[in-house]
């Protein structure tokens, strides 16, 4: 794959930094220091260059710095050749995401640009939460592969909101209403079935590999798709359900409600593994999301790791550091209060020390 890294990164008046610069390596960057100082805000800013959006919030009131009116990103990234990004957020007024001077008219037009995986502290989720956490993420994957699937599910979305608000007046005519509504809903629906159902096919074998060398091949782990589609398509399921959703005010049957089972030993995971179980697979659907996003895209995604020391035990971490020394991984951000620590795994002449102070 080939190489992409972020070079450096100016930040104005976002979320804690009034004005700050940090230049990046190519390979390791650890960003260390106390709690409090600012590392996963760092992290983010890099997230919100990489895909238009914080990680930790949907609001942008909540990343510009308190008191200001409005946040500026900077960078430039090496992919190919050196490319200037510039992100300039005044919350309910402006928005421009700049790569070489040329505005992008949506964020969805930027998203992709700058491959990236993320892992955050709220990440067993991904395990133990509902399935709309598991529905996001894997989402998250296709956008950046297939801008067809985001204006899909953006449409879908938008479509499922409309008929929604639509079951719960009371029209004369509403099953005529709700018909057109499905006939509309239909392509995207089945789009957006047959691309998760590609990726599951895609990502099984991957995660089972991943999650063996997290775990020194202990047990087998599997992934399975579950969707009302896989029996009958969108249309027919609309209509059957047709009842319910009159009587409920709210579309019963749909993507929407889809799921993605994670199995430990032919167990549900998130009923029966174990702490270290679950924060092997969480990692595991990191890195093999890494991988899938690395093949498609034909570039090496930016990794980001918050507060990764924390969460594995030492046995878990020594192997996941040692397959992130392996050259198929690109550019690595870590964050750490000890500034010691990510030194026992990797050269000095492969890490980039960014310390935060009070």
């Amino acid at each position: 794959m080939k190489p992409l890294a972020i070079q450096h990164v100016t930040l104005t008046n976002f979320k804690n930094y009034s004005d700050a610069r940090f230049e990046l390596g190519n390979k390791f960057n650890l960003v260390y220091g106390l709690n409090g100082t600012g590392k996963t805000n760092l992290l983010d800013a890099i997230y919100y260059l990489c895909v238009g959006k914080s990680y930790f919030t949907p609001f942008d009131h909540k990343v510009v710095r308190y008191g200001e009116s409005l946040f500026r990103l900077e960078s430039n990234v090496s992919k190919d050749e050196i490319h200037q990004i510039i992100v300039r957020v005044q919350p309910g007024l402006i928005k421009d995401i700049t790569v070489d001077g040329l505005t992008h008219d949506k964020i969805s037009d930027h998203l992709g640009f700058i491959p990236v995986v993320i892992s955050a502290p709220r990440d067993t989720d991904l395990v133990t939460g509902p399935s709309q956490s598991r529905r996001r993420y894997f989402d998250h994957l296709l956008c950046q592969i297939d801008p067809s699937y985001l204006k899909s599910l953006v449409a879908y979305n938008h479509l499922i909101q409309s008929r929604n608000a639509a079951l719960k007046q009371d029209f004369n005519d509403l099953k005529r209403m709700i018909d057109t509504y499905d006939e509309q809903i239909h392509p995207y629906a089945h789009y957006i079935f047959e691309k998760r159902n590609w990726l599951i096919r895609e990502i099984a074998n991957l995660l089972q590999e991943t999650y063996s060398r997290l775990s020194d091949g202990r047990e087998q782990i599997h992934i399975s798709y579950e969707s009302k589609l896989k029996t009958n398509p969108y249309d027919l399921l609309a209509d059957m359900n047709w009842d319910a959703d009159r009587n409920t005010g709210r579309s019963n049957i749909g993507i929407h409600k889809d799921d993605f089972n994670l199995s430990i030993k032919e167990m549900p995971a998130r009923d029966y593994g174990s702490q270290g179980q679950i924060k092997s697979l969480v990692f595991a659907l990191h890195l093999s999301k890494y991988s899938l996003l690395s093949a498609q895209c034909g570039y090496q995604p930016v990794l980001i790791l918050d507060d990764i020391f924390d969460k594995l035990d030492e046995r878990r971490l020594a192997r996941l550091m040692e397959m992130l020394l392996a050259p198929e991984y690109g550019q690595v951000f870590l964050s750490d209060t000890n500034r010691k620590r990510v030194g026992d795994f990797v050269p000095a002449s492969l890490l980039n020390e960014i310390p935060m102070e009070m």
